[in-house]
């Protein structure tokens, strides 16, 4: 074994409530199945799909339309290939799905000369697998002689399968090869096809690698524990002063807001109502920039836990650098992103790849007016929660939620989403709070806790008359 831990890929998953175990586990990779001809073929996207772990899909000479649809439908990250794929192809493959995508090509093993097969290959994908040979692709459950792999000397890292069960632990934990990436766990780890063992599976992964990232988004972290009753407030940075920032955030966070929203300010907020209008054009008065938040916020991960998103338009950020925005958002601490005027496929092809290695969510807004086949595209490509706009309108307090609106989250939650939502624009009292508390797994308020901020000019304040409000 190298001397960092091997990465931890488990294949041929399909069952949601199997996905989320497994990835509980701390495993880095998830593969799924593409190819009809398996045992573990996956169909149609699972209700869960894993959050943490990078999905890999798996194909067996599929065309290249095929690999493309499959890595937009299950927000594939990486791409493993079992077939008679050619380096062009596999070339190919990365010029059609994207420089974001990993590719993988699998070659069966046997003997010695079966590794040459895999040095034409070099510099065409990213990784190769070594697996047994078998009359069918993707193995057969059986082990080949790992010896063989002391004669690979190509320059591409490797990832071993080929049979691997739970008896082999010793084996693996003395394996040594400078090119070896990780292993591929299947099906001797398995209760029945594509259901895996926990039994089996989670004491052999905590002896491969007993120090598993552990680190998991704050945005699926609170979700995950506090799936409903999540209360998220909003405020401008910059307001009511360029110093507050950072003091409005420890502020709600010591006095038990779940997730903060910070915004961006920008001189055309075209979603924004009057409220959120005046503390944008007060913060950018006040000298707020994005570059001045992000030195603001240095150091507020020193006693601030809670998910912290920021809610900009897309102008500054493009300015800023897509790249160096989401470096400098996980440099500070920020867990995800609202853009609202993002649209949606330069979301996919542009902004997304960059995030992802950056583990920030981009969290998605959907209207009343969002077909049913935009909100199901926007869940299979999200991660960490959908923000329901109450209504086609700009933000600002309402009394309550008519029927019509009920209907609507009604309907939404109809959908068996795999992503919770949060309902935010217009809610100031406890009727609405209520309301959107029981239709999602919380409530976003904005405009009437910025109102507060300005009336009384310090979060302490503003947050004891907000609760006020809420309970009336």
């Amino acid at each position: 074994m190298s001397e960092q831990s091997p990465l931890i890929k488990v294949c041929g998953m399909r069952d949601p409530d199997n996905i989320r175990a497994v990835e509980q586990l701390g495993i880095d990779w998830m593969g799924f199945i593409f190819w009809p001809g398996s045992s573990r073929y996956v169909s149609a996207p699972p209700a869960y799909l894993p959050s943490r772990a990078r999905r890999v899909g798996v194909f067996v000479d599929a065309t290249l339309d095929d690999i493309a649809a499959h890595v937009r439908d299950y927000g594939l990250h990486v791409v493993q290939l079992h077939g008679h794929e050619s380096p062009d192809f596999c070339r190919e493959v990365r010029s059609v799905c994207g420089d974001a995508i990993a590719t993988i090509k699998a070659f069966s093993v046997a003997n010695a000369d079966d590794l040459h097969a895999a040095a034409v290959y070099e510099g065409a994908v990213d990784y190769f697998l070594f697996d047994s040979r078998s009359p069918l692709p993707g193995g057969s459950g059986r082990q080949f002689d790992w010896s063989i792999l002391d004669a690979y000397d190509g320059a591409t890292p490797f990832l071993l399968s080929g049979g691997i069960s739970p008896d082999d632990l010793d084996r693996l934990l003395t394996f040594r090869h400078p090119r070896l990436l990780g292993f591929d766990l299947n099906s001797r780890f398995e209760s029945a096809p594509a259901l895996k063992d926990l039994s089996l599976l989670a004491p052999f992964i905590n002896a491969i690698n007993p120090h598993p990232s552990t680190h998991m988004n704050r945005i699926n972290t609170l979700f995950s524990t506090k799936p409903s009753g999540i209360l998220s407030l909003y405020f401008c940075a910059g307001h009511p002063t360029l110093d507050s920032t950072a003091t409005t955030i420890r502020t709600l966070a010591r006095r038990g807001i779940d997730m903060i929203e910070v915004g961006i300010p920008f001189s055309d907020p075209m979603a924004d109502g009057p409220v959120i209008q005046d503390a944008a054009t007060k913060a950018l008065r006040n000298g707020m920039t994005l570059r001045t938040l992000f030195s603001l916020l240095e150091d507020i991960r020193s006693d601030v836990s809670i998910p912290l998103i920021l809610m900009g338009y897309l102008n500054p950020i493009i300015q800023f650098g897509i790249e160096a925005f989401c470096q400098r958002c996980a440099e500070v601490g920020i867990d995800g992103v609202i853009i609202p005027d993002l649209p949606f496929q330069d979301y996919l092809d542009s902004v997304k790849p960059v995030a992802d290695r950056y583990d920030l969510r981009v969290i998605m807004l959907i209207t009343p007016e969002t077909s049913d086949e935009r909100i199901r595209l926007i869940d299979a490509h999200t991660d960490g929660f959908i923000y329901m706009v109450s209504s086609a309108a700009t933000t600002g307090a309402q009394r309550s939620f008519d029927e019509q609106k009920q209907a609507y989250f009604s309907h939404v939650d109809s959908l068996g989403l795999r992503n919770p939502r949060m309902i935010g624009f217009g809610i100031s009292n406890r009727q609405t709070l209520t309301a959107a508390q029981q239709a999602a797994a919380g409530a976003i308020i904005g405009s009437k806790f910025v109102s507060l901020l300005d009336e009384t000019g310090d979060a302490d304040s503003a947050l004891t008359r907000l609760y006020e409000a809420l309970a009336q």
